[in-house]
C-alpha cells in the first residue's frame, strides 16, 4: 500500500488512502504481521539457545572434578558431596534434554511457517 506522491497527482493524501484497494491494505497488513511474528520466532530461538548454552556451561563447571593437588584424591573441593553432585547432574541433564526438544520443535515451526513455501504449496494456497 504505497501512498503516491500527491503533489504530482494533485489528489489529497487522505483521498488516496481511501481509494486504496482492500487487497493493498491486506497485503501491507500481512507483511507487518509476518515481520512481527518472524521477529518473535527469532527471539524465541535466541532465548532457547542462550538457556542451552548456560546449562552446558554449568555442566562443564560441574564436571570439572580436577583434584586439588597431585597427591590429593579429593575431587573438586574439600566440600564435595557426591549425592548433591548426582542430583545436580541429573537435574541439569533433564533441563538440557527438554531444551533440546524445545529447540527442535521451535526450529520445525520456523521452517514450516517462516521459510518460503514450495511453488506447489503456494499455488494450492
Amino acid at each position: 500500500m504505497s501512498i503516491k506522491n500527491t503533489a504530482v497527482t494533485g489528489t489529497p493524501k487522505f483521498q488516496v488512502i481511501l481509494a486504496s484497494t482492500g487487497q493493498d491494505v491486506l497485503d501491507k497488513r500481512s507483511q507487518l504481521v509476518f515481520k512481527s511474528a518472524l521477529a518473535a520466532m527469532n527471539r524465541k530461538l535466541t532465548s532457547l539457545n542462550e538457556k542451552k548454552d548456560a546449562i552446558e556451561y554449568e555442566i562443564l563447571n560441574l564436571t570439572d572434578l580436577s583434584v586439588e593437588t597431585r597427591d590429593s584424591l579429593r575431587p573438586g573441593d574439600k566440600n564435595f558431596n557426591a549425592t548433591a553432585w548426582i542430583d545436580k547432574m541429573c537435574d541439569l541433564s533433564m533441563q538440557l534434554a527438554l531444551l533440546e526438544d524445545e529447540i527442535e520443535i521451535a526450529e520445525g515451526i520456523q521452517a514450516e511457517y517462516f521459510t518460503d513455501a514450495p511453488a506447489t504449496e503456494q499455488a494450492a494456497g
